[in-house]
């Protein structure tokens, strides 16, 4: 295809991505907009590691640490005789603490122990009537900030921080949840493909594990015991984004190009240099240097995966594809730059789920396809297209059905005088006669040679009787040599091996009986 044709081949996928992820990004941006006070002044009270370089800054703020750090701000509100509502969209730290008019009102973290991870989750505290000050008491490991404004807002407006919660919060639970079954689902499945595809599979499954790690890193931890345990935690949950990348390069192109290419081997070296460097870092501060630097591989690696998922020819694929693209695109950019916004990947690693599982469901539904069609083949007579007696193995009959068992006439006599093509063409007549008279649930059987097996279903032997001897009549007459067949008619004895030997004694019965006259 040429590349407008693939274009206007994708144009469907590419408007419903866009729109999905335009479409999330003004969700999150409703979330975080709640209508109220804005705190944007803040008086600096403690400061003993010189975080700050001012007595008054405004939010919002982030400031990356050298070594751990303790802040207090106090800001002034107008006091209301209702209780209002603090709204902290992202706060970054391991410890915060606030007061209304110095009371306690809400904390995160232990007080004894400030190595809590948070960044992500919003937070909602219930102001008191008649506040007029509000402290803040901050602190982090290797940084700390309100990185949003925090707002005071009324009752009505916390919808916006429930919409927030679930999307920073349960979404990530249910992201995780998703990624696991689909890890195991990949895994398990795979045993039952051919080795190339269980090879990509297990691939893709290792991907979507390691985007699982990838996720604990947004998720909210009250503490982690260490600045030197958090600092390896990290490692482990951000460097698997990397790995994750490499895996994932290597499971698209053998599962969808069968072969790794140049540019394949030259993401996967990046990205597995990415995760080793990640690794090298000596401590928090750096670390978090680090990451933000490599963001740029990031970029590379979404448009990496745009390129080759275009070139993969599934809508639907491409489609979940594009819009984890644009999450991860639009991440990198926060990461690149410090910016103070909700990072979305998780959502592009929910999309990225519903891609590969359709992937895999589609292959699995081929391969079923491919091996019942294989089945079938092996059950059906290649001449008559009758079925073969192996049918009878997985075929349940009731008691009201009958059998009948048919053997051609003088059928080597037939062979040897005019030629097994001759034979062959009688023995599709004698298939196509009876399935023209029978019903369409019935079925037709070659047990061998000239010998037949049809099984009329939920029909009296009268009947059946009265039905074949207008088929032999018709058999009979439709052809030059007149051929003719004796058949035995028994109903279901309850076994059908029981059932075939008496029908077949009955069509030997037959057959003596014509013989003799």
């Amino acid at each position: 295809m040429k590349q407008l044709e693939l274009l206007k081949y994708y144009s469907k996928a590419l408007f419903f991505s866009i729109l999905g992820f335009l479409g999330l990004l003004l969700l999150v941006r409703y979330s975080l907009n709640a209508h109220g006070v804005q705190l944007l002044s803040w008086q600096v009270l403690s400061d003993e590691d010189r975080v700050f370089q001012a007595q008054d800054i405004t939010a919002p703020f982030y400031k990356l640490l050298r070594k751990p750090s303790t802040v207090v701000l106090a800001t002034t509100v107008e006091k209301t005789s209702k209780p209002l509502y603090l709204y902290l969209p992202q706060v970054s730290g391991s410890f915060w603490a606030v007061y209304s008019n110095d009371h306690l009102i809400g904390s995160a973290g232990f007080r004894s122990d400030r190595t809590a991870h948070f960044w992500y989750k919003p937070f909602l505290l219930e102001v008191p009537a008649n506040t007029d000050r509000i402290t803040i008491e901050l602190s982090g490991v290797y940084e700390l900030g309100l990185d949003i404004v925090p707002r005071l807002i009324e009752e009505k407006e916390t919808f916006r921080f429930r919409v927030l919660s679930f999307l920073c919060g349960d979404f990530l639970s249910i992201t995780i949840g998703l990624c696991i079954t689909l890890f195991l689902v990949l895994y398990l499945v795979s045993h039952n493909m051919p080795q190339n595809k269980r090879r990509s599979n297990r691939l893709f499954a290792t991907s979507t594990l390691l985007a699982v790690i990838w996720t604990l890193d947004l998720m909210p931890f009250s503490t982690m015991y260490s600045a030197s345990v958090m600092l390896l935690l990290r490692k482990f949950f951000v460097s698997s984004a990397y790995f994750g990348f490499a895996c994932l390069f290597t499971a698209i192109g053998l599962g969808f190009f069968e072969k790794l290419t140049r540019g394949d081997l030259a993401m996967v070296f990046l990205n597995l240099s990415a995760a080793i460097i990640l690794w090298i870092a000596p401590n928090n501060y750096a670390f978090k240097l680090t990451t933000s630097r490599l963001a740029m591989i990031l970029f590379l690696n979404a448009l990496y995966i745009a390129y080759k998922i275009f070139r993969s020819y599934s809508k639907i694929l491409f489609g979940f594809s594009l819009f984890f693209v644009l999450t991860v695109l639009f991440d990198a950019f926060i990461l690149l730059f410090n910016l103070n916004l909700k990072l979305l990947s998780g959502f592009g690693v929910v999309s990225l789920f519903f891609g590969f599982s359709y992937n895999l469901v589609h292959e699995y539904r081929e391969m079923t396809v491919r091996a019942t069609v294989s089945h079938m083949k092996s059950l059906i007579d290649p001449l008559t297209g009758a079925y073969n007696r192996g049918i009878l193995v997985e075929t349940t009959f009731d008691e009201k059905d009958c059998f009948v068992y048919l053997d051609l006439n003088s059928f080597k006599r037939i062979n040897d005088t005019y030629g097994h093509e001759v034979g062959d063409k009688i023995l599709v007549l004698l298939v196509n006669t009876i399935r023209s008279r029978i019903k369409q649930n019935d079925i037709v059987v070659r047990m061998g040679g000239d010998e037949f097996l049809v099984i009329v279903r939920d029909c009296d032997p009268v009947v059946v009787k009265k039905l074949f001897d207008e088929v032999l009549a018709e058999f009979q007459n439709s052809h030059e040599l007149r051929p003719t067949f004796s058949y035995g008619i028994k109903k279901f004895e309850g076994s059908y091996l029981r059932t075939l030997r008496a029908v077949d004694m009955e069509m030997y019965r037959m057959k003596e009986k014509l013989k003799s006259t």
